[in-house]
C-alpha cells in the first residue's frame, strides 16, 4: 500500500497542474498581458503534449527500470512547472506546459503497469485506481486549494509548489517503488501498431468518447449553473468540489467493479450511469439542489470509468509481446486527453451558437457512441486470447481477474 501511495502522491501533484490553469486563468492573462481566449491555448498546449508527446517518451523511456523512469519523469515535470512559474511571457508559459504535460502522460503510462505488478493480480485495478486516486483527490483538495493561494499572493506560487511536490512525488518513488531490470523497449512503430489490433482499437476510442463526453458540459458547467440554476460564483465553487467528491467515490468504486465483475462490464455500467444522469440535467439544471444531486451521481459516473478503461487496455496488450503494456498504457492516456480536447471543443462550438444548456446533448452523442464501441468487440479479443503473463509475472487471462472471467462464463 505504501508503495502505491508513491504513485497517488504523483498523481495527486499531476492533477492540480492540469486542473488548477482554469481557476487562474485571469491572472496569468493579465500578468503576460494576454486576452483569456489566448491564455486559454496553455490548456490545450498541456493537452496535446500529453497526447503527441507522451507515446514518444514512452516508447524511449519503457526499455529502463520504471523506477528510475518514473522518478525522473517526475524531476521533469518540477521542472516545467518551474519554467511556468518563472516565465515572463506566453511562449514561456506554454514551453513550460508543454515539458510538464509531457511528463504527465508518461508517468501515468508506464506507472499503471508498475501499480498492477504491486499486488496480486485479482487487485490489479483497484491498484490503478489508487494511482489514479491522486487526480480525483486533487480536484476536491488541491485545485481549490491551489485556486486560494494564487489568489492570495500570487499564480506563481501556486505553480511553485506544484514543483515541490512534484520533486517530492519523484523522492517517494525512488525511494520506495522497487528497482526492476528495464524491460524490451517498445518503438514507436510497434506502439502505434497496437491501433491496428481491432479490441485495442475500441478499447481506445471508448475511453477518448466516454471519458471525454464529460468534458463537453463540465468545461462550461459555470455558466450552465449560473444562468440556469442560480448559483453564485461561490455556489458553483461548491458544486466543483460536491463534483470533485464525487469523482473520487466513482474512481474507487470503478476500481472494484473492474476487479470483481470485469472492466467491459465496469464500462458499460459507467456510459450507461453518464448518459442517464447527463439527460437529467437537462431537467434539474434549472433547480439549484436537484441540480447538486445529479451533479454529484454525474460525477460518480464520469470517473467510474477511468481504472476500468486503463486495466482492459494493459490488459488487452499483454497478449503481444513484452512492453506492450506499457505501450497500451501511454496510448490510453493520450486517449483520455485527445477526448477531453475534442469535447470541450465541441461543447464550446454549441456555446458559441446557443445556451450552456445544450451542452449535455454533446456529452450524451458523446457516451452513446462509447456504448456503441463496446458492442463492437472489445470483449471478443479477450474471449479468444490463451494465457499470458502480467507485468509481474503471473499468468492469467486477458482480462486479468477472476471477475472477468466469470463474466465471461455468463456470456
Amino acid at each position: 500500500m505504501t508503495r502505491l501511495l508513491s504513485l497517488t502522491l504523483a498523481a495527486f501533484s499531476i492533477g492540480i497542474s492540469e486542473f488548477v490553469l482554469v481557476g487562474l486563468l485571469p491572472a496569468i492573462a493579465d500578468d503576460v498581458h494576454t486576452d483569456l481566449g489566448t491564455a486559454g491555448l496553455l490548456v490545450t498546449v498541456y493537452a496535446l503534449a500529453i497526447t503527441l508527446l507522451s507515446p514518444l517518451l514512452t516508447s524511449w523511456l519503457s526499455r529502463y527500470d520504471p523506477r528510475t523512469a518514473l522518478s525522473g519523469l517526475m524531476a521533469l515535470f518540477a521542472l516545467g512547472n518551474l519554467a511556468v512559474a518563472a516565465s515572463p511571457n506566453l511562449l514561456g508559459l506554454m514551453l513550460g506546459r508543454a515539458v510538464a504535460g509531457a511528463a504527465h502522460g508518461t508517468v501515468f503510462a508506464l506507472g499503471a503497469p508498475v501499480a498492477a505488478s504491486l499486488v496480486p493480480k485479482d487487485r490489479a485495478g483497484r491498484a490503478i485506481a489508487l494511482m489514479f486516486l491522486g487526480l480525483t483527490v486533487a480536484m476536491v483538495v488541491g485545485v481549490p486549494a491551489g485556486t486560494a493561494v494564487g489568489t492570495a499572493i500570487g499564480w506563481r506560487a501556486t505553480f511553485v509548489i506544484v514543483a515541490v511536490l512534484g520533486l517530492v512525488a519523484a523522492l517517494a518513488v525512488w525511494a520506495l517503488i522497487p528497482s526492476s531490470p528495464g524491460g524490451q523497449g517498445v518503438r514507436l512503430r510497434e506502439q502505434l501498431a497496437l491501433l491496428s489490433h481491432r479490441s485495442l482499437a475500441l478499447t481506445y476510442s471508448v475511453t477518448a468518447l466516454g471519458f471525454g463526453a464529460t468534458f463537453a458540459v463540465f468545461t462550461y458547467l459555470e455558466p450552465l449553473l449560473t444562468k440556469h440554476a442560480g448559483y453564485t460564483t461561490t455556489g458553483v465553487t461548491w458544486v466543483l468540489v460536491i463534483f470533485g467528491a464525487a469523482t473520487v467515490a466513482g474512481n474507487l468504486t470503478g476500481g472494484r467493479l473492474t476487479d470483481h465483475r470485469g472492466a467491459v462490464f465496469a464500462i458499460r455500467t459507467a456510459l450507461a450511469g453518464l448518459i442517464v444522469s447527463l439527460a437529467a440535467l437537462m431537467v434539474t439544471q434549472e433547480h439549484p439542489v436537484l441540480a447538486a444531486v445529479n451533479i454529484a451521481a454525474w460525477g460518480v459516473f464520469a470517473f467510474l470509468i477511468s481504472p476500468a478503461v486503463q486495466t482492459h487496455a494493459v490488459a488487452l496488450a499483454s497478449a503481444h509481446g513484452p512492453g506492450a503494456e506499457k505501450a497500451a498504457s501511454g496510448l490510453n492516456i493520450a486517449a483520455f486527453n485527445a477526448g477531453i480536447a475534442a469535447a470541450s471543443f465541441t461543447g464550446g462550438l454549441v456555446l458559441d451558437h446557443g445556451d450552456p444548456a445544450r451542452t449535455p446533448w454533446v456529452a450524451i452523442a458523446f457516451a452513446l457512441a462509447a456504448l456503441a464501441a463496446t458492442a463492437g468487440g472489445i470483449a471478443s479479443h479477450a474471449r479468444r486470447t490463451p494465457e499470458h503473463r502480467t507485468p509481474s509475472g503471473t499468468s492469467h487471462t486477458t482480462e486479468g481477474n477472476r471477475g472477468e472471467n466469470s463474466m465471461r462464463q455468463r456470456s
